[in-house]
């Protein structure tokens, strides 16, 4: 429907153009010839007429084809067009100029002269027509929006090339609820002034002032690249003027007319600067190799078989133990990679199944981003903790040995620093178990170390949009506890540049900005959602559950810290240790997750690997 439109659209402005030639040859031959009683002087025969507006007609509009007067919309015609419009017409003047000469058409100068003028004055009056009509019919939709009920009053914040878009898009879709009352923008150079019709005002400091003297229901912030103090300080001005607030358009629009309008998520609030990725070593890393991802269903698995896909890997695999997820990654990933990846079900625990997935596919890369990862349901179950996230790292590195694969990247996190529970514990055994088959196999092993990312699966944040939907409360364990947090998108992007500068043996830490207030998060969700934070919303403290600890740390003291090319990424060099001993000390924890000896003495062996082990029972009594 829309390409019929446009197909109309493009056949009326030819006609115009063709009636403006018309015209103006008619009204240049009357004043040029004002004693002939006809329109027309007697000299010239109506085949030469004939011939002279083909030819004009068709000259003209290979010009405006050329100078892009018909790829414009006429809604939005301006100053921009109208030059446009002067230069076809300029070319049209000296080519009939030149050619009335060579051809020896006998047509006066002035009256080519006048005859151009008077092109130029047609097309630009209808094509300005079409817009004053555009204008009118606006006009009538906003006014008969404005007595609906469910018409929106809305503040534009951003009077940019955005803004100024939003506001004319939703003044002419009849089927819009929202009505531009005023801009915000805090260009001195625009302020007082108005834009189709709309007043500008000052920055931040008079949307408040600006809401109550419109009395708006919502706000909509339309700078793509707005920060996230900006976003934050006009979502506490709303809040505190009981208004909704969105936001039109993102970073990630290629063209305005792609850009929706949407909540604010907290992502967006949290958000750092953005990831400048090393495009080339990356690409390099992954392009044409066979990956394998275990966990590859999750939220951090999920995510790096899209971006590998992206960066054209040959054939991806995606192991999970989780066949519903399996199913979604999917659905999800062959309407575009048809082809270039497979399912294969199965656990880290069994080495039988990791041989046969190895054999078949005989991976390059690896990034094993299996595990146990809730801190409070392993501190339930404890020896499945040291099952899947050390023994199961461990099937899935020996068999890469087997197999010959270039580099294994394990996705750690920062709860095995200085772990206060088993799950982060099991991690930082995992990390040594991997700088431990480093030093015995040509595959290049390194891990990557981060903190919480927004949106996983049994993160914060779903969490505490559940708890708002039903209403409340918010249960957050402590006032004071900190987290740090990144994107997920983020967070693979960084891994995949660590990975491609892996040498072997490195563990990779992330920048990952400053922590987090989790009550502040809290607030955040709660204002996002439209409520006010302990008014509609209360916040309970429920105090810290087993294995939490109030702030996470990125790195151990006699770690050594070194910087790579990219800020937001360090290596922490390999520390000595005696690979003999440490095998040894291994191989005893996993004897002991095995048994059905006591959890107390598979801990006894956990302290031995992890010196700096202090589970939160101890750590309470101290």
């Amino acid at each position: 429907m829309q390409k019929l439109k446009r197909v109309f659209a493009l056949v009326g402005l030819i006609a115009l153009d063709v009636l403006s030639i018309v015209a103006s040859m008619l009204l240049s031959f009357r004043i040029n010839f004002p004693a002939w009683d006809t329109w027309i002087p007697g000299t010239y025969n109506s085949d030469y007429i004939l011939t002279f507006v083909i030819v004009a007609s068709l000259a003209m509009i290979a010009l405006n084809i050329i100078c892009g007067n018909y790829s414009s919309s006429l809604k939005h015609f301006g100053f921009g067009e109208i030059i446009r419009s002067c230069v076809a017409c300029l070319i049209f003047f000296v080519g009939f100029l030149v050619g009335s000469y060579f051809l020896e058409l006998y047509l006066q100068t002035k009256f080519i002269i006048l005859m151009c003028i008077l092109l130029l004055l047609f097309e630009i009056i209808g094509r300005s027509s079409i817009r004053l009509a555009n204008e009118i019919n606006t006009q009538m939709l906003s006014m008969a929006k404005a007595k609906s009920a469910r018409a929106k009053r809305v503040v534009i914040f951003g009077a940019g090339e955005a803004g100024i878009y939003l506001s004319n898009k939703v003044r002419q879709d009849k089927d819009s609820d929202i009505i531009p009352v005023a801009f915000i923008d805090d260009d001195k150079n625009i302020q007082h002034r108005k834009i189709h019709g709309l007043r500008v005002f000052g920055g931040m400091d008079k949307l408040g002032e600006v809401i109550r003297r419109y009395n708006a229901d919502e706000v909509i912030v339309a700078i793509p690249s707005a920060s996230k103090q900006l976003l934050q300080s006009a979502l506490d001005i709303c809040r505190q003027n009981h208004c909704a607030i969105r936001r039109f358009g993102s970073i990630d629009d290629v063209e305005l007319s792609n850009a929706r309008v949407t909540n604010i998520n907290i992502e967006e609030l949290l958000r750092r600067d953005s990831v400048h990725l090393n495009m080339q070593v990356v690409r390099s890393f992954v392009e044409n190799k066979t990956v394998l991802v275990t966990g590859g269903a999750g939220s951090i698995g999920s995510e790096i078989c899209r971006q590998v896909l992206s960066f054209g890997c040959r054939h991806l695999v995606i192991f999970d133990i989780h066949e519903n997820g399996l199913f979604d990654i999917e659905n999800e990933l062959k309407k575009d990679y048809a082809g270039l990846f497979s399912l294969r079900l199965g656990s880290i625990r069994d080495q039988d199944r990791l041989k046969e997935v190895f054999d078949e596919f005989e991976p390059q890369l690896v990034f094993h981003a299996a595990a146990h990862k809730h801190v409070p349901m392993m501190e339930y179950s404890p020896k499945e903790a040291i099952k899947n996230n050390v023994k199961g790292t461990i099937n899935v590195a020996m068999q890469s040995i087997m197999h010959h694969v270039e580099k294994f990247i394990l996705i750690s996190t920062d709860k095995a620093v200085n772990p206060t529970n088993i799950m982060g514990a099991s991690k930082r055994i995992a990390e040594k178990a991997i700088q431990l088959l480093d030093t015995m196999s040509d595959t290049e092993f390194s891990a990557v170390r981060f903190g919480n990312v927004l949106g996983s699966n049994g993160s914060v944040v779903p969490f505490f949009r559940k708890q708002i939907e039903a209403g409340g409360p918010v249960t957050v364990t402590h006032p004071d506890m900190r987290r740090y947090f990144m994107t997920i998108p983020e967070a693979v992007q960084l891994v995949l540049e660590a990975g491609a500068m892996a040498k072997g043996g490195e563990i990779f830490v992330l920048n990952m900005g400053e922590p987090v207030k989790i009550y502040d998060l809290a607030c955040d969700l709660i204002k996002l959602s439209g409520l006010e934070p302990e008014k509609d919303i209360k916040i309970v403290f429920t105090g810290l559950r087993p294995g939490e600890k109030l702030f996470e740390e990125i790195s151990m003291k006699d770690e050594d810290m070194t910087k790579t090319p990219n800020d937001k990424i360090f290596i922490m060099k390999p520390m000595a240790f005696d690979a003999t001993e440490l095998a040894n000390q291994i191989e005893e924890l996993e004897q002991t997750a095995n048994s059905e000896n006591d959890v107390a003495q598979m801990f006894d062996k956990v302290r031995v690997l992890v010196p700096t082990f202090k589970h939160s029972n101890e750590a309470a009594k101290n």
